[in-house]
């Protein structure tokens, strides 16, 4: 009596076997990768935590501030700025270099016929900007500036008068982009 044909030399049961252990590996490999993705997804989900806004800061002219002198003193608020910009009394220091939008205003509670001015600096006396006001009482700019890490900035007016509004009128601030 003869042995079947797909029994001989006893390959048939083994290329079955080694076919189903192929299949088997593959789906444990698929379904171990599915597992690995959503266990993934739900730790950055739980864990995940939204980046900080930009670094703003913001400086109003301080009540106690000398209106008589150049150097201004501000109140300063900061948000998302550590490690970036710290204040200090009429200064901003620069901790990281970088890009940063630079604003200022100042508001005159009457209009006078003198011009005058509102000059950006960063030590040592280098001016960034001046902008010159008239009549109307107000002057402003906002401009962007590349800033070096140490770079300390302050805002000075080029006059002794005492007519500035003080509150939300008067300000200047920057943030990082």
């Amino acid at each position: 009596m003869e042995a079947p044909a797909m029994l001989e030399n006893g390959n048939a049961p083994q290329n079955r076997k080694s076919t189903c252990l192929q299949v088997a590996f593959y789906a444990l490999i698929f379904v171990l990768i599915i597992i690995s993705a959503l266990v993934s997804t739900v730790f950055c989900l739980l864990h995940h935590k939204q980046a900080p806004g930009p670094c703003w800061a913001h400086g109003s002219l301080k009540q106690s501030s000398t209106q008589s002198s150049e150097d201004l003193n501000w109140d300063w608020k900061l948000e998302h700025c550590n490690g970036i910009v710290q204040d200090q009394g009429q200064y901003l220091i620069i901790e990281q270099s970088g890009n940063y939008f630079i604003y200022a205003q100042l508001y005159r509670q009457e209009k006078i016929k003198e011009p005058f001015s509102l000059m950006l600096y960063k030590d040592p006396k280098i001016a960034l900007n001046n902008a010159v006001g008239h009549d109307n009482g107000t002057v402003n700019f906002a401009r962007p500036f590349f800033l070096e890490k140490g770079d300390k900035l302050y805002c000075k007016k080029n006059d002794d008068l005492d007519n500035i509004l003080l509150k939300n009128q008067t300000y200047w601030g920057l943030f990082k982009m």
